[in-house]
């Protein structure tokens, strides 16, 4: 199947869908589970913060602008407590324009 092209009958095609949210600690919550699954993948404390004040991922950028780098700060040190620093055991590579490469996932 072309790139361009995807098939709308294919159960595994990407669809995001933007929900209204009248709950003030709906962006927090997603902020949250960025930073949790960026813990997962590897990325140190410094490479999250830098994900948050990079402009590139709209969801961490807009999370960043509505709390404030002080809130998201707090956020990283408060799950990184929890979860303990995993950038020290798996390597992400950064890579121009704000990318991050998991090399054991591209062999």
């Amino acid at each position: 199947m072309p790139y361009d092209d995807p098939d709308p009958t294919d159960p595994m095609t990407l669809t995001g869908v933007e929900l209204a949210c009248d709950d003030p600690g709906a962006v927090r919550d997603m902020a949250a589970c960025f930073i949790e699954e960026y813990l997962r993948l590897g990325l140190s404390a410094e490479a999250i913060a830098a994900v948050f004040e990079g402009g590139e991922y709209a969801g961490p950028t807009l999370a960043r602008r509505q709390l404030g780098s002080e809130a998201i700060a707090e956020l990283i040190a408060e799950h990184v407590a929890i979860r303990g620093p995993r950038g020290a055991r798996v390597h992400v590579d950064q890579r121009p324009h704000g990318t991050y490469g998991l090399p054991v996932l591209e062999r």
